[in-house]
């Protein structure tokens, strides 16, 4: 049977987690922008604990489109910021740098589109996760079907997965971040980590 997800910035490991059990993944393309969801932020866990990355767009909170119609502002060097705060955040972490690259040469592309910046971080991050399921995007809206997993809004707000975290000493374990903390802290093993 196949599953329908959302787009995120960076999947968190519980989005991860549904994605790794379906032979068979569309990828939401049809839908209107949702606000405030992890389409256009990801959290990180830092030196001094959880911290959220958000992606500005062009119209702010008040504007209602598809979302890959939803273009990506950059009227501040965010990509700056977020690559600072990755680097700190995981720079001693035991996979940083075999894999940072990957995504740091993202970062470097200036996308018109959210959906795009986004497409790209997802297809480097299956990538390493060595996740091949038969991934497609939808054509048109899917509707609700008795063939399909319907999880554009499955809660991902916890999940009891636990693994090597960099500050898990000063911080105590931060559960559900974005796919990076799974990827620079476990590295080959991640997708070990995730089929558990």
């Amino acid at each position: 049977m196949a599953a329908v997800f959302y787009l995120p910035y960076l999947p968190n490991i519980s989005w991860l987690q549904n994605f790794a059990k379906y032979d068979s993944v569309l990828i939401e393309a049809e839908e209107n922008f949702v606000k405030s969801t992890f389409r256009n932020r990801c959290e990180i866990a830092g030196a001094n604990g959880k911290q959220v990355l958000t992606i500005p767009i062009i119209g702010g909170r008040d504007h209602h489109q598809l979302y890959k119609q939803v273009r990506i502002s950059y009227t501040e060097n965010w990509q700056k910021r977020h690559l600072q705060a990755i680097r700190s955040a995981y720079g001693s972490a035991p996979f940083f740098e075999f894999y940072a690259h990957k995504f740091e040469l993202v970062y470097q592309k200036q996308f018109e589109f959210l959906f795009e910046f986004n497409s790209e971080l997802l297809k480097i991050t299956l990538s390493v996760l060595k996740l091949n399921n038969n991934l497609h995007f939808t054509t048109e809206y899917m509707k609700e079907s008795s063939e399909t997993i319907d999880l554009r809004g499955a809660n991902e707000s916890s999940t009891e997965l636990k693994y090597y975290q960099v500050f898990e000493e000063r911080n105590g374990f931060v559960a559900n971040l974005c796919a990076l903390d799974l990827i620079f802290n476990e590295g080959n093993r991640s997708l070990e980590v995730i089929s558990r």
